[in-house]
């Protein structure tokens, strides 16, 4: 890389990034949105319906996405339940970003870990009596299933319907592939498992499995930061804070003293 602006690929849609665009300063980078998965509702069968109607009685409600909050209540307007309705419960976010998203519908989390994973979020849950309290666990298809078998072991019955679905994209959005053809992709940014799933897939299916060998890698948590490493990939970045402004501080610290002199990416 031999001059400014850097390009930074999140492979996020432009609209989840305005937390990014306000710490990156446009003169040193540019932000470019990477989406490489499609997330999508499910079919709302009788089965869901059944377990949906059970969510105000449980006496805690998880939320590890912001794709599960607005589907979710989306449904619940569907079968004529309420938002607020959820207050009932004990409302427990798996971090920040899924807290604002909560927020936007008046619903505030009791329960966060300071450490924003899933398995985190399982250990503010003490053991108790078997089945003596219900979780509402509503996810998406590709949900680990740790959390549960966690929560399960600690004595929890736990509901935990498919509301979304997520499919990896088979091609990417054609500035960002432009960028990848030109060999001007400086940093990308992996928001997922299955960001990385996606992205390698596509390099592997175009034959350019060297396409980030000289692209400082990001990772936005833990779970991401494996993938990456089973994907065979070297991570430079994974921030304090498992958010994307967690993310777009450590990028900018990353390259804090890079005024457009070559740098040693690796």
């Amino acid at each position: 890389m031999d001059a400014l602006p850097i390009n930074v690929l999140f492979s996020r849609e432009y609209s989840q990034l305005g937390s990014a665009l306000k710490v990156l300063s446009a003169k040193k980078f540019k932000v470019i949105a990477c989406p490489t998965i499609k997330i999508a509702a499910v079919e709302k069968n009788q089965q869901l319906k059944n377990d949906f109607t059970q969510a105000v009685t449980a006496d805690y409600l998880i939320f590890t996405s912001q794709y599960a909050v607005i589907e979710t209540i989306a449904f619940l307007k569907l079968l004529g339940i309420s938002a607020s309705a959820l207050n009932a419960m004990k409302i427990c976010a798996v971090g920040p970003m899924v807290s604002r998203q909560l927020a936007e519908y008046g619903l505030i989390a009791d329960m966060m870990p300071s450490i924003y994973t899933a398995e985190s979020l399982g250990d503010l849950f003490p053991r108790i009596a078997a089945d003596s309290l219900k979780i509402f666990f509503p996810k998406g298809n590709r949900a680990a299933l740790k959390l549960e078998q966690v929560l399960a072991e600690k004595g929890y019955s736990i509901i935990s319907p498919i509301i979304y679905q997520t499919t990896l994209r088979k091609s990417l959005e054609k500035p960002a592939q432009a960028l990848f053809d030109a060999k001007n992709v400086d940093c990308f940014v992996f928001t997922s498992p299955s960001s990385v799933l996606a992205l390698t897939s596509i390099l592997n299916t175009a034959k350019n499995e060297q396409a980030l060998k000289n692209t400082v890698l990001c990772a936005i948590g833990t779970t991401t930061y494996q993938a990456c490493l089973d994907a065979g990939l070297t991570v430079s970045i994974m921030p304090k804070e498992f958010t994307i402004e967690g993310l777009a501080r450590a990028i900018d610290s990353y390259y804090l003293h890079f005024t457009g002199k070559d740098i040693d990416k690796n």
